[in-house]
């Protein structure tokens, strides 16, 4: 498959080509663009072609565009204290791929949209990827859209990742309110299985796939999870709300560490859930539990730091 992986050398993209080689695919044909040196060095194992530029800005990259099959599109802004940073990557950089395909003639893009697009908050990143989706709805290529809730996974340093992190240092682990919110993680690996089977199955057409994990977990369970798996001895402290945020907000300033934001605190105590579908069954991909997500990731950790 000649594809070319936009935003390739991010969480998702390393772990997609990890899957990819697990699964002997190889990699002439594909090209990677990344505006990260930093992710660019996660990739380096991988003999795919590697391109560093930024997608917001229409440039000489488009010619990467041409003679590839397909698109897979995985640059996203998550997290940012400036507005223009969403509308950057998730808008502007959406509509340069789509020109950029669509001048090259490619016909089909998987597209990384988010769960986040149906939340009830109605924040600068669920509104740019609801932008985003639209603009490869609106496009002349067949589709596979995926929206994917909260990933975690290998090389993950944020979300669950921030938990083993924080686990691993202290044996107790603040807990805002009464930690009862629900939560649908995917493990990472799970969605790349689901983009490689999908290659074999063309032409999808134009189609926009929920993509939650198949149990659903409050977040304090999540934690009495992680903590279990990194130490013997541990408990967990319940907070109020405004007192967690703020806590949190102080420690993060003071170890200058800012990968949990007060945003995320707020998408989680919004309690979402969000619609159901068995993905597991169309793509045919053994869905993973939180308990050996969480597992595969302390064991991937612990081996690469040998």
């Amino acid at each position: 498959m000649r594809a070319i992986i936009t935003g390739g050398a991010g969480f998702v993209g390393r772990n997609l080509l990890r899957v990819m080689s697990h699964r002997g695919m190889t990699f002439d044909d594909v090209t990677v663009i990344d505006k990260s040196r930093l992710n660019q060095s996660y990739i380096s194992e991988y003999p795919c072609k590697k391109v560093v530029c930024d997608l917001a800005e229409y440039g000489k990259w488009h010619k990467e565009f041409d003679d590839k099959e397909i698109v897979i599109s995985l640059a996203a802004q998550i997290s940012s204290r400036k507005v223009d940073d969403f509308e950057r990557n998730n808008v502007k950089g959406i509509e340069n791929i789509i020109n950029a395909a669509q001048e090259h003639r490619i016909p089909r893009i998987i597209h990384f949209s988010s769960a986040a697009v149906q939340s009830s908050r109605n924040d600068q990143y669920s509104r740019t990827k609801n932008e985003g989706e639209e603009i490869v709805a609106s496009s002349e290529l067949d589709y596979l859209i995926l929206r994917p809730s909260l990933m975690y996974g290998p090389t993950d340093d944020k979300n669950i990742g921030y938990l083993i992190d924080f686990s691993r240092k202290s044996p107790a682990f603040p807990i805002p309110g009464n930690g009862k919110w629900p939560r649908q993680p995917i493990f990472v690996d799970d969605v790349c299985h689901v983009v490689i089977n999908s290659l074999s199955n063309l032409p999808f057409g134009r189609r926009i796939v929920p993509m939650n994990g198949k149990e659903s977990i409050f977040f304090d369970e999540m934690v009495k999870i992680v903590q279990s798996k990194v130490r013997v001895f541990h408990f967990r402290v319940y907070l109020p709300v405004p007192l967690f945020k703020f806590a949190m907000a102080s420690f993060q300033k003071f170890t200058g560490q800012a990968r949990f934001t007060t945003d995320q605190v707020d998408s989680l105590i919004a309690k979402d859930m969000f619609e159901e579908y068995a993905w597991w069954d169309e793509f045919n991909v053994e869905a993973t539990s939180f308990e050996k997500g969480v597992e595969k990731m302390v064991n991937f950790e612990s081996k690469s730091n040998i």
